[in-house]
């Protein structure tokens, strides 16, 4: 079955040919765009979509004219799509070649035209160029909805709809034809239209002619290559590569600025600031990218919505949602427990203590609020039933699936969030606080293992009564990746990961459920037996689970069965859904082809972010740490990689260059100031060693690793044990195969709302 389906996913990405890597050297502009084209051949339509960094996205349909949802912008959608014309013929797209690109998309017809759409970012605007092999009359045909008739004043036309105004431009002199058309007033080979948008029209006009005059699609594509390249990882794989550069692209699409800067949740209904899914998607969105002073302005923004109502039981949270045209709320348990998390992972990027300074600022009312509303007798953290990730309710009433009032990673969150805390409070020089949130760090950490752990299976949760609800829920798997590795032993994390993976993992993704428990829903929108949340998260996979699943697999050194997962979920990106981006979800179990179908949103951000994250912090393992001056490395690499170059930014403008091939590794250090690298190689039996050596900065440094013993160059260096082997303990792991969907073969579709009726009458377990 995992090779069907995988198969499957890589047959839907079509006429994609990836260019190799050239180890050591960052693709040019045009190269590296070359290299993501995703080709589209004649007679399919796949959805493809770009964001503008403000406000908006464009989601269009590849073959076809005016069929996608447009320039979707909170003021409202005028701009459908477009139409060229070489010597007033029609180019029609249903005949081109298309390809895909994180800016827009390209076509190229039969008769030698070409044509390039790119969403400008942060212009508020569109470009649009024709080209032709030679000289002709061409024009282009923007395709409006709900507009006012066009008037051409000067060399711009104007526009009214949509509660704003658009102008267009063009680069050639041109003639208006009614009702919008552009056409070149004299014949030529190449021919750009911008269409600017704004709140009046001398706005729109003046962003319009601006833009027209600089190149524009040129201009974009330099700027989306400088933010994109300032990381780069290069594999032997070129097909992995082309979609890792994809998920960068498409996790950067949801930055926008709309209040504040903040990462939208996902496409088409999160356009919102979700508190829990902006910081799991920050560090593969900005922070393995270079993006720190992005990164730190959604942290600061999120801190200026704290709740500091200290008569409210939310006192001290960060809103669980900011929105444009919803009350902001702050019903979230591990909200601000993620933030601080990525607040300590941005200062360890950076070495910020000014923001340290800030964020310890912003934990004193937290876990004021915190340990006076939230904490039990016990230290661990309580919690309504829907107020972790898995949040939804019936009818916004009874948990669909009650998590409450302590789950396994909620309290992995909470102590990550006292130990940052604790460290926070010593920096600023407040011992007191440093002691107090210590403190309650071990104290939760001893009652989790007295109450979560019974030596064999870990508790999905503790229900109201103090009993343990032992479902196989992914959830358990934070146990192994948070940052701080003492919350439990790592034994513990051993086993955990062998029930996790082996009960939920499939080639495809990790299910939320495991497919042998009685609340299993094989698909997330089964109209015909359940409301589609019933299944939300009752088996159904969702993509930034396998996250944190391939962190724990590669901790433990089983690199080589994430790997496949990874591929397939390059696969994908590249061809499955819209094209260039991960959905929300897919369904538990492949469809009768055996394919992975998705469902939810169709482009999610942190589905994307975390598999960014995954390349440059588990299989090259980067992690640095820049207030111990230590530049740490982990890796995991997979067997099937025979060489990667890698450019990994930290600090002010600093980075350091890897080549790698087996058993060596190549490192040149740029920056002011010389580094500490500790690094943890794995060992054959799967445990791992450690050596520490000074890099000198513009210097070349060569690290040969073998068993258990490393140089540098050429000199031996100290190894000491770094984590010991449990392969003993995991085994041979293999990935779950997936049940066959038959609704007479799973108890929640032996009828009609079996899920809900269990909830309703209160006897879900």
């Amino acid at each position: 079955m995992s090779g069907m389906l995988i198969a499957a996913a890589a047959a839907l990405a079509l006429g994609s040919d990836p260019a190799g890597s050239d180890p050591g050297v960052v693709p040019g502009v045009d190269a590296y765009f070359e290299s993501m084209a995703i080709a589209v051949a004649p007679g399919r339509e796949a959805r493809f979509v770009s964001g503008d960094n403000v406000a908006g996205y464009f989601a269009g349909r590849t073959q076809s004219q005016g069929k996608g949802e447009g320039y979707v912008r909170r003021e409202g959608t005028l701009f459908l799509d477009y139409a060229s014309f070489v010597d007033g013929a029609a180019n029609d797209r249903a005949r081109s070649a298309e390809q895909v690109l994180p800016y827009g998309h390209r076509a190229r017809y039969p008769n030698g035209a070409t044509e390039e759409m790119a969403l400008l970012s942060k212009q508020h605007a569109i470009a649009i160029s024709v080209a032709s092999p030679r000289a002709a009359m061409l024009a282009i045909a923007p395709l409006l909805k709900d507009a006012g008739s066009a008037r051409q004043e000067g060399d711009v036309v104007i526009v009214a709809g949509a509660g704003q105004f658009a102008a267009f431009a063009a680069d050639q002199q041109f003639t208006l034809e009614q009702p919008l058309t552009l056409r070149s007033a004299n014949p030529v080979t190449s021919m750009t239209v911008v269409a600017a948008f704004g709140a009046s029209a001398e706005q729109a006009a003046q962003r319009a002619r601006r833009l027209v005059a600089t190149d524009p699609i040129r201009a974009e594509k330099t700027a989306r290559h400088a933010a994109l390249t300032r990381s780069y990882l290069a594999t032997s794989d070129a097909e992995y590569n082309k979609a890792l550069n994809w998920a960068k692209a498409s996790a950067a699409m949801f930055v926008v600025e709309e209040f504040g800067t903040g990462i939208w949740a996902g496409l088409p209904w999160f356009r919102d600031n979700w508190g829990r899914d902006t910081f799991i998607a920050l560090p593969g969105t900005l922070l393995v990218s270079g993006q720190f002073e992005q990164a730190k302005a959604v942290l600061s923004n999120f801190a200026r919505f704290q709740n500091l109502d200290a008569r409210d039981k939310e006192y001290g949270r960060v809103p669980n949602r900011v929105s444009a045209t919803e009350k902001t709320i702050y019903n979230t348990v591990d909200g601000t427990p993620w933030m601080l998390r990525e607040a300590l992972e941005y200062i360890r990027y950076t070495g910020d203590k000014d923001f340290a300074a800030q964020m310890y600022k912003l934990a004193v009312p937290y876990f004021d609020g915190a340990i006076a509303n939230y904490t039990d007798r016990e230290g661990l953290l309580t919690h309504d039933s829907a107020d972790t990730w898995m949040d939804a309710r019936i009818n916004n009433k009874q948990p669909w699936s009650a998590r409450g009032p302590r789950a396994v990673e909620i309290q992995a969150l909470w102590h990550t969030a006292l130990q940052t805390g604790a460290g926070l409070a010593r920096q600023a020089g407040d011992h007191a606080k440093a002691r107090e949130w210590s403190a309650l760090a071990a104290k939760a950490q001893r009652s989790f293992l007295s109450r979560f752990w019974d030596g064999r299976v870990m508790a999905d949760r503790l229900r109201e009564d103090g009993s343990r609800d032992t479902k196989v829920r992914p959830n358990q798997l934070m146990l192994v990746s948070i940052p701080f590795d003492d919350f439990v032993p790592a034994a513990v994390q051993a086993k955990v990961t062998r029930s996790a993976v082996s009960q939920l993992l499939y080639p495809y993704g990790i299910a939320s459920l495991s497919q042998d428990d009685r609340y299993f829903h094989p698909r997330h929108e089964n109209a015909a037996f359940h409301h589609k949340d019933a299944a939300y998260h009752q088996g159904t996979i969702w993509g930034w689970n396998a996250g944190f699943t391939v962190t724990a697999l590669n901790k433990f050194g089983y690199q080589d069965l994430a790997w496949p997962v990874t591929q397939n979920l390059g696969r994908q990106i590249l061809g499955l859904g819209t094209l260039g981006t991960m959905s929300e979800l897919l369904d538990a179990l492949p469809d009768a082809a055996g394919a992975p179908k998705p469902s939810g949103t169709w482009a999610q951000s942190w589905s994307v972010a975390e598999y960014a994250r995954n390349g440059y912090q588990d299989y090259v393992g980067f992690k640095p740490d820049l207030p111990a001056n230590t530049l740490a490395f982990t890796p995991a690499v997979p067997a099937a990689w025979t060489s990667f170059y890698a450019v990994l930014p930290f600090g002010r403008d600093e980075s350091v260059e890897v080549d790698y091939k087996p058993g060596r590794w190549d490192f040149r250090l740029k920056g002011a100031n010389a580094r500490t690298v500790r690094f943890s190689f794995l060992n054959r039996d799967k445990s791992r060693s450690q050596v520490s050596f000074r890099l000198d900065a513009g210097k070349r440094a060569t690290l040969l690793v073998g068993a258990r013993s490393a140089s540098l160059n050429g000199r031996a260096l100290a190894v000491r044990p770094a984590q010991a082997s449990y392969r003993g303990v995991i085994g041979k792991l293999k990935l779950r195969q997936p049940a066959h969907y038959d609704p007479a073969n799973f108890p929640m579709l032996e009828s009609k709302d079996v899920l809900k009726g269990i909830v309703e009458r209160g006897e879900y377990r």
